[in-house]
């Protein structure tokens, strides 16, 4: 079976602090539905450019809430190296729930095995994708 391969579009200040190992976590709002690992190409998004690839074999869930007290609090950051401060981290993945729901959240994606490319790779030419995805997207080969 076929590694899944993935394009991640990733800004430019969070590119800079994968790429010097600062940050091994990435944050978003889902994950890919997989078992195993998969290939991640990073696009960064001023470039044009996928810069680098890394393998994710693991997502960890992060809780988003505000208390009965109106006190906000993030669950499950333990040991995750994102880089994103607690009030901008909340602020990307809580949404007022529905009622009876006691949080929101998001997804903390692994990297690991970072490569980086000396000479990046346009995405038309290598991946035959004309336009980066929002957040991410399966690649399609």
């Amino acid at each position: 079976m076929k590694t899944p391969e993935i394009i991640l579009s990733t800004k430019p200040e969070w590119c800079d602090l994968i790429i010097s190992g600062e940050k091994t976590w990435e944050i978003r709002k889902t994950r890919p539905n997989i078992i195993g690992p998969a290939r991640v190409f990073i696009y960064k998004t001023n470039r044009g450019k996928v810069i680098a690839e890394f393998t994710l074999r693991e997502c960890k869930y992060i809780q988003a809430w505000i208390d009965s007290d109106g006190e906000k609090h993030l669950g499950n950051t333990i040991g995750i190296r994102h880089c994103v401060d607690d009030d901008r981290l909340f602020s990307y993945l809580y949404k007022k729930t529905k009622p009876g729901k006691l949080y929101s959240g998001g997804w903390a994606w692994h990297i690991e095995d970072l490569i980086v490319y000396e000479e990046a790779k346009a995405l038309d030419l290598y991946f035959g994708i004309k336009q980066p995805p929002m957040s991410w997207c399966y690649v399609r080969k």
